[in-house]
Parts: C-alpha cells; structure tokens; sequence
C-alpha cells in the first residue's frame, strides 16, 4: 500500500523502536488500526511495518473527511514533539498540499468520494498558507518567513526543519550572506568601470562646497567632515543650504564639540534633524581639549534627513588607527568604513564636499559605492586622485 506523500514529512520509527512495537503488537494485538483513502495510507506507517515484523494481519479503517492533509498533520502532531522552528518548516511543506486540495474541490461539484463514514475532520476554506499554519499552531507570517528562507536557502532550511536552526538565526544570516554578495557583485561592477574609466565612478572637483551642490548633483548620501575650528562654522550653513537643495536623502556630519550647539543651529537651520551617532576614537587616539578639561575619544556624527532605514548608532575606528598621512584632520579607514556600511548601500552615490586626505572617496570606493567630492585646495584633490588610482 502506498503512503500518502504528506506522511514522508514525518520520519519513521528507528529500528530498535520499531522492533518494540512489533513485539507489542504481537503479544497483545494491534490497538489502534491504520487509517487510510481507498489505496493510500494516511495514518499508521509505523504500525503497518511493525504489523509485517510481527506476522499480525493489520486493520483498517476508511477516512471519509475533506482533507486527507488536515488529518496527517493533525494525527502526527499529537504524538510529536515538535520546536518552533521546525513547526513552521512543516507548515511550508504542508501548504502546496492544501493548495493542491483546494484546487481538486474547485474543480468537483459532487465533493469528491463518499464512502461510509468513519473519520471525518469539517474543514473550511481558508488561505493554503493560513490553514497551514492555523494546524500547526503559528501565523501566516511565520510560514511566509521561512517560505523565504527556503527559496533563498534550501539548505539553511533543511536545518530549520531538523530543529538545528532557529528561523531568526536562519534570516539573519542569510541577510548578512546577501548584503555580502551585493557588496561583491557592486564592488565587481566598479571595479569594471573603474579600468574603463575612474571617472565613471569617481568624481572629484577643486571647488567649495556651495558650487558643488550647485552643479546638480544628486548623491543618495552625504558623509563628510567639515573642518572643526571657531573660523570655519560658516562651512556647516553652506552643507546644509547644499543638502536642502539637493534634496539629500541622508546627511551624516562629523563635528568636534568645542562649537557643536552653534554647529547644530547651523545645521538645523536648513535640515530635519535625525539623530546623533558615536564615532569611537579608541587607544591611542584622544584628543585633549584644554579649554574643557577633557580627553576625548569619541566625536558626534550628526544625522539629518527622513528615516527610511534603521542603523546602529555607534561607529568605531580601531584602536591607534588614526591615520594623519594624508591630511593633519583626516580621519582613520576603518573608522569611515564603519560609518559608511551602516549609513548606506552598495552602488549608492557618496557626496563628501570637504574633500580633506580623501579618505571617504577611498572606502565608498571600497566598498562598493560611488563617490563625488570637492575641496578647494587643489593638491587635496590631487592627493585623493592619487589615492584611488593606486
């Protein structure tokens, strides 16, 4: 007799257990009989095999029900323990089975058999994937979930299903595995470009940062670090007067402390204040403030814009990594690295108007996204161009 395909999403009995049934069943009989749908077994594979180990002539009796599929899954799920994740595995199997039953009860206006009555499970006529997590015991969105996992991953699946992986642990690294082929498959797309020509993804200018904004650009980001002393403040009305008009999506401005409040007004004078990050300088990289008593190793990155996606709010440069080859206010790689992978995605378009040593130019470009920045000091672009050609 053929078992229905719903039972094989049930593993069997191991040997040593199958044997102590048989034995039970040949000292004391067969208790509960096999339940099945004219030539197809629905309930008691166990018990049909231990039968045959056993020499004893199994028993029958005939479902008559609307879901044959209802009926496996309720009859296992009571003599199993199943965790959570491998509830939601079965409810993603068991779905295209109650789809392929509703279709069949769609396509009949006599409902199908109608053999003599003896286990019957009324059903209504839900969604495929909510009847099948309603039976287990879970939302549709759970089942939705690992449908993903699945189709993204049939291997990470499988191991939801066994109950060696938890579905958040499975999403989550499936997430983190497909953020890094987005970055290969940008940072491949630059790199073509790049031997084609580096202008095609790298665009730098000797000019201020008004006239950049000026030009039309329209950068997915702006990630820069204006210059901190008393005299260059008029630098962060003229970021935010360019952001505003270029309508940027996401602005993140570093900013020392001795002058924030005045920074800040600046800034919110033109721009929807979001959030202020940490950019941790650890080791060997604090600054002392001797007007404030203070050793610092950290600075604000001040976040402006909508908030469209959500991110860490801690950025950190390794320690002792504060890189001054290139400009006396440079910034670390590693620092900005971690800034620009929490703020922004591969292929996306970084603006840095105060161009500096530049460093941003080197990791967006790193990392996979495109750049455009200016400074008004020639050699400072000069010495960028250098840096990313090499």
């Amino acid at each position: 007799m053929n078992a229905h395909p719903v039972t094989s999403l049930f593993p069997m009995l191991p040997d040593t257990e199958l044997r102590e049934l048989a034995e039970s069943i040949k000292s004391n009989g067969l208790i509960n009989p096999c339940v099945r749908m004219g030539d197809l077994l629905l309930d008691g594979r166990n018990r049909l095999a231990a039968c045959a180990l056993a020499g004893v002539e199994p028993r029958f009796i005939e479902y008559a029900g609307d879901s044959p599929v209802a009926f496996i899954l309720g009859a296992n799920l009571a003599r199993r323990h199943l965790d959570m994740g491998q509830k939601i595995a079965l409810a993603v199997e068991i779905e295209p089975f109650f789809a392929e039953e509703a279709r069949k009860r769609q396509a009949t206006s006599t409902g199908g058999r109608n053999p003599q009555l003896v286990v019957h499970v009324p059903l209504a006529e839900p969604r495929s994937r909510d009847q099948a997590a309603s039976l287990v015991g879970i939302s549709g969105k759970l089942v939705s979930n690992a449908k993903a996992i699945k189709q993204a991953d049939p291997e990470r699946f499988e191991k939801v299903k066994a109950g060696t992986l938890s579905i958040a642990r499975a999403k989550k690294e499936i997430k983190v595995e497909q953020g890094k082929r987005d970055l290969a498959a940008a940072q491949k797309e630059i790199n073509e470009e790049k031997r084609k020509s580096i202008e095609s993804v790298c665009d730098l200018r000797v000019c201020s940062c008004a006239d950049l904004f000026k030009s039309g650009i329209r950068p997915d980001a702006v990630i820069t670090d204006p210059p901190y002393p008393k005299e260059f403040l008029p630098c962060f009305s003229e970021l935010a007067e360019g952001c505003k008009a270029a309508n940027v999506l996401l602005a993140a401005v570093m900013s020392g402390q001795s002058h924030l409040p005045e920074v800040m007004r600046r800034l919110c004078e033109h721009l929807q204040y979001r959030w202020t990050m940490a950019y941790l300088t650890p080791g060997g990289q604090a600054v002392q403030q001797w007007q404030a008593k203070v050793n610092t190793t950290w600075k604000p990155v001040l976040l402006f814009g909508e908030s469209l996606e959500w991110f860490g709010d801690v950025a950190t440069s390794r320690s002792n990594d504060n890189d001054k080859r290139f400009h006396g206010w440079g910034q670390s790689e590693s620092g900005m690295a971690d800034l620009v992978e929490k703020l922004t995605k591969p292929g996306q378009l970084i603006c840095d108007p105060f161009l500096g040593g530049g460093t941003t130019a080197v990791v967006a470009l790193a990392l996979g996204r495109r750049f455009v920045g200016c400074d008004l000091d020639s050699q400072c672009v000069a010495q960028t161009w250098a840096r990313v050609l090499a």
